[in-house]
């Protein structure tokens, strides 16, 4: 608490404390990230989420992808907040920066609108790329607006006009000038009380008698768009730029269905304006998801304006899972040598990713196969901490009564961040329903459980009775001191969790008041997670050390700028085998006699 000092004349009293840290917190490992394929939704973008209505709404429901069924296993889980990644087979710019698709590639669904002269003045596209663009309609109305008397003659290249009320009349609208017998087209660029002027471009070619009498009328369009059960309509729009209702700045701010691209029409007012005309489809919109290459999904990272695919994922601090279930449907597709590749070079990616950035866990899916050899040569070529695989595929219930077949990562990443919810990352995801599971690709006996859990492989297990359960607690790591994804993940939560709990200690003295400190914030954070259950042992001492003193910030290590703490943590180990050693104890000859 501040002490406070009397204070008698006026005057400046200096009254600093020392500043107070915040707490470290535990830190949310919860938050999943995917990358896969669907309907529609910005492609290559990062989109939060926070339920699966909004997934619905942004990127539909597809049928021929895993990623719905993945994103909405997640929810069903426990899941609280995933990003998700759109990617598709998409064109590439050539030397000229210039991109055009080919009947291979991803591509928006559009329409060319003419003017008065027939002339390209408005290209109106799907809001993003897919097929489903090709089911919007579009519908173009012109229409007037605000209408007002000349009080004032005009004369031959006059730049204003003073009306008797300028009320509905702006900046950047087009107006006609018109009496019985002519008419003039105007873009005005102010409006001051009851004067109206535009712009000396557009200069007034004839002369107009106030008793003519002469108005004042401004030209709008409209806009109407439709999707199935959803409709939208955008009124009083203009072709001006300088307009507030400019139609492009409008509709690409605020319509969920289409953006629209000025072609910058050259014919004069108003011809430029696009022709009423009745409603069409948009056309040409493609998927991109015939063919499908492993970079299409891996991506790459260019800087903050040009990221693709799983590399988009990198630069999201708050993604701690990944999954990319929709990899499989390549290796469906032409099932094969190729595919294996295709499959392996995005599974080496996530564990890339993971090992790089050191804040995240990957969900590995092995292939849809019932051949047990063949999974465990898969996962023999692993060997990461960072990653956990998971076998064999589930059976879920789509659309109420179809069964399907899907990969289990998606469900998985539900597990995980609800065990977190429930308990802690120090909690082995294991032993726990896959809620939406109703059958299994294959089910196993004792001697196939054996053998994929020798192998680090998770295996998905049904129970009569129990449901269908996480059944493994793994790592791909063939280091046994890293074995168990819980012990992993608490080591990543333990450092996202110091990273930004003790960035207050960054430029502060490098000297013994910051060390300890520095000490005390993360002892007490530890002691908090050991009285959670975070970490083996009977007492703090047992559990876990830190130190920032002067044997870790050595004057070599302090000429360098740097500050040292260490930190030691004894992680929980989960209980893979319960063993029961049951004794017959033999009574004697008296006692049986009873």
């Amino acid at each position: 608490m501040r002490a406070v000092r009397e204070i008698r004349p006026p005057g400046v009293y200096p009254a600093a404390d020392e500043p107070r840290a915040k707490p470290l917190t535990v830190s949310d490992t919860r938050v999943a990230g995917f990358v896969g394929l669907a309907a529609r939704g910005p492609l290559d973008e990062p989109v939060l989420l926070g339920g699966w209505n909004e997934f619905l709404d942004i990127y539909g429901h597809s049928n021929e992808s895993y990623l719905a069924r993945a994103v909405e296993g997640f929810f069903l889980n426990g899941g609280v907040s995933c990003y998700v990644v759109r990617v598709a087979h998409r064109a590439k710019a050539d030397t000229d920066g210039k991109v055009t698709p080919g009947p291979e590639h991803a591509s928006c669904a559009e329409r060319i609108v003419k003017d008065g002269w027939d002339k390209p003045t408005l290209r109106v596209r799907s809001m993003n790329e897919g097929r489903w663009g090709n089911n919007i309609w579009v519908r173009f109305a012109q229409t007037t607006a605000a209408k007002t008397l000349l009080t004032l003659d005009l004369e031959v290249g006059s730049g204003e006009a003073r009306v008797n009320t300028a009320k509905g009349f702006e900046r950047g609208s087009l107006v006609r000038i018109y009496d019985r017998e002519n008419s003039d087209y105007v873009i005005v660029t102010d409006v001051d009380d009851r004067m109206i002027k535009w712009a000396s471009a557009t200069p007034i070619v004839r002369r107009y008698r106030a008793a003519g009498p002469t108005y004042l009328e401004v030209l709008e369009f409209e806009v109407f768009a439709s999707l199935k059960d959803r409709r939208e309509v955008f009124r009083g729009l203009q072709m001006s730029p300088l307009s507030r209702r400019y139609a492009p700045r409008i509709i690409n701010g605020e319509s969920h269905l289409i953006r629209l691209e000025d072609s910058l029409s050259a014919a004069p007012l108003p011809h430029n304006l696009p022709q009423a005309e009745p409603a069409a489809k948009l056309a040409g919109g493609r998927d991109g998801i015939e063919v499908l290459t492993s970079e299409d999904f891996v991506g790459h990272d260019h800087g903050p304006d040009d990221r693709t695919g799983l590399m988009a994922l990198g630069a999201v601090e708050q993604v701690a899972l990944l999954a990319v279930p929709d990899i499989m449907v390549a290796y469906q597709r032409t099932p094969g040598p190729q595919a294996d590749r295709d499959v392996q070079r995005v599974q080496d990616a996530m564990i890339d990713l993971c090992e790089n950035l050191k804040d995240r866990f990957a969900i590995l899916d092995a292939p849809p196969t019932k051949d047990l050899e063949e999974v465990r040569k898969w996962r023999r070529r692993l060997n990461s901490s960072y990653a956990a695989m998971y076998y064999p595929w589930i059976t879920i219930d789509s659309a109420g009564s179809v069964l399907s077949m899907c990969p289990p990562s998606g469900h998985v990443a539900g597990v995980f961040a609800r065990c977190d919810t429930q308990e802690g990352v120090h909690k082995a995801p294991a032993n726990e329903v896959i809620t939406g599971a109703v059958g299994l690709m294959l089910n196993m006996n004792e001697d196939h459980l054996g053998l994929l859990n020798a192998d680090g492989i998770n295996a998905v297990r049904g129970f009569p009775g129990r449901g269908i359960r996480v059944w493994g607690a793994r790592t791909t790591a063939d280091d046994p001191d890293w074995r168990f994804i819980n012990v992993r993940r608490l080591f990543i939560m333990l450092r996202r969790s110091l990273e930004e709990g003790t960035q207050w200690a960054s430029f502060e003295p490098n000297d013994p008041r910051t060390w300890e400190r520095l000490t005390r914030d993360v002892d007490e954070f530890l002691k908090r997670l050991w009285a959670d259950g975070f970490f083996a042992g009977n007492s703090p001492e047992e559990s876990y050390f830190a130190r920032c003193n002067a044997s870790t910030n050595t004057d070599e290590e302090r000429a360098a700028g740097r500050m040292v703490m260490e930190i030691g943590v004894a992680p929980a180990i989960p209980a893979e085998y319960i063993v029961f050693n049951v004794v017959q104890k033999m009574s004697d000859h008296a006692s049986q006699a009873e």
